[in-house]
């Protein structure tokens, strides 16, 4: 009796650790069913600084892009996982500069090809503009051997589901999910033009970028 009447409280004190425990692992790694919901933790892409920051601050202001074109549809509301990890950042971060923003995987062959093309627009273009690459239904190791391989910098978020694809794709009428896709998103967050086509090469990627976000790329 005293055996039986002892372990009860024991029980009850390691099923409630064994509950909170499970409870901190969902809190801290399923994300919303909402997309426009940011899971907590730091981002991966960080807002544009204000056009008016405080007095000596060294950040570059927000170059300026074409005029707002309030017909051309805006970026999906939505976050995605960085490629580096758990942290998830809004595509609202996006809006205060002028955008690129590529689609690809590491099974397209015309992706692989176009890539350091985008790498040197995205360095020479660094203060003017922002690049942003979108693993797009790939395997997380595959597409990090392309990235070592071909030495690329710019940010890179994930998009196993092809969630953004698939929203995106009724907003500019073109299907996204077949790679390689570039997007144009002005400083206001809206996207004037999607190339699905051969693969880039720097040159038409910095003529399409003073085309339609009004930004000279440095040679």
């Amino acid at each position: 009796m005293t055996m039986r009447t002892a372990t009860r409280p024991l029980a009850g004190l390691l099923t409630g650790i064994l509950l909170a425990l499970a409870g901190c692992t969902a809190n801290a790694t399923a994300p919303s069913d909402d997309p426009a919901v940011i899971p907590s933790g730091p981002r991966c892409i960080e807002p544009a600084p204000a056009a008016s920051g405080p007095t000596g601050s060294t950040a570059p202001a927000p170059a300026a892009s074409a005029p707002a074109d309030k017909s051309r549809p805006a970026l999906p509301a939505m976050a995605l996982q960085c490629f580096n990890g758990g942290r998830w950042t809004s595509l609202s971060d996006l809006v205060g500069t002028p955008t690129i923003i590529n689609l690809w995987a590491s099974y397209c062959e015309p992706c692989r090809t176009e890539l350091p093309a985008i790498q040197r627009v995205a360095t020479a273009g660094a203060g003017k503009i922002r690049v942003v690459g979108i693993v797009t239904k790939d395997r997380t190791e595959a597409a990090r051997s392309v990235i070592d391989a071909k030495d690329l910098t710019f940010p890179m978020l994930e998009d196993k589901g092809q969630q953004f694809a698939i929203a995106a794709s009724p907003l500019v009428d073109k299907a996204l999910v077949s790679l390689p896709a570039t997007l144009f998103v002005t400083a206001d967050g809206r996207i004037v033009y999607a190339y699905q086509g051969p693969a880039l090469d720097e040159s038409k990627l910095r003529d399409l970028t003073g085309q339609y976000l009004g930004v000279t790329v440095p040679a």
